[in-house]
């Protein structure tokens, strides 16, 4: 295998990859640019080498006698060759500076974008952990909230009993209390019509207490 045949065919299967992407850039007209020059010399290039290797083969092989025009015509053609392809080699080589500012940029961008994507990955996995986390917390306290919440439901009844009792307390004594009230008026009535009929006092003297009582008991009552 020639030396170089390797790479150039790296080279021509990563440009045709490249200019089949369709996408137009500085680098991509340089390559189809230089594709085309590249073509040219190669193409020079190999009529040189048949014909040489034709001029070896007469002269070893056959041991015939070389025109040394052809072979003067040669050595002018492989230098104007050599000469183009130097130019094209320092054309190509002016144009490193502007492409390595370029692929600076370009690496400076892909660089951000690992580190983007490695950073959205490592985010995701501690929020992950965290939910995870919190996950285990939930289920070991939920036992014990829903012991908690069964417990209260057991005592709320308790809790409200004595607030009805208070209640039912609070009637029962204003009840007992009206009846009270009433009762005592009744006696204090039936005492006055018995000083009324029994006794031989003067009414003046039975009324007396009486209206004294009402007194006190418009008193008390608007108190």
């Amino acid at each position: 295998m020639p030396f170089g045949r390797r790479p150039t065919f790296h080279r021509n299967i990563c440009t045709k990859m490249l200019l089949a992407e369709g996408r137009e850039s500085p680098f991509t007209e340089h390559c189809r640019n230089f594709e085309k020059s590249y073509r040219f010399l190669q193409t020079e290039v190999q009529r040189l080498k048949d014909e040489v290797q034709e001029m070896h083969k007469d002269l070893t092989k056959h041991h015939s006698l070389i025109n040394t025009d052809t072979m003067d015509e040669i050595l002018e053609r492989s230098l104007f060759i050599d000469e183009q392809i130097a130019s094209q080699y320092s054309a190509v080589q002016t144009q490193r500076a502007v492409f390595e500012e370029m692929w600076d940029v370009t690496f400076q961008r892909v660089t951000n974008e690992q580190e983007i994507y490695e950073a959205q990955l490592h985010d995701l996995l501690q929020l992950k952990q965290e939910n995870s986390y919190l996950t285990t917390i939930a289920r070991q306290i939920g036992p014990y909230i829903l012991s908690i919440a069964k417990v209260k439901e057991r005592l709320e009844p308790r809790f409200q009993k004595p607030e009805n009792d208070c209640i039912d307390t609070v009637v029962k004594i204003c009840e007992d209390s009206a009846m009270t009230t009433e009762q005592n008026s009744c006696n204090e009535k039936s005492c006055i019509a018995c000083y009324d009929r029994d006794s031989d006092t003067d009414n003046s003297l039975i009324l007396l207490p009486s209206e004294t009582l009402l007194k006190s008991s418009e008193f008390c009552w608007q108190g």
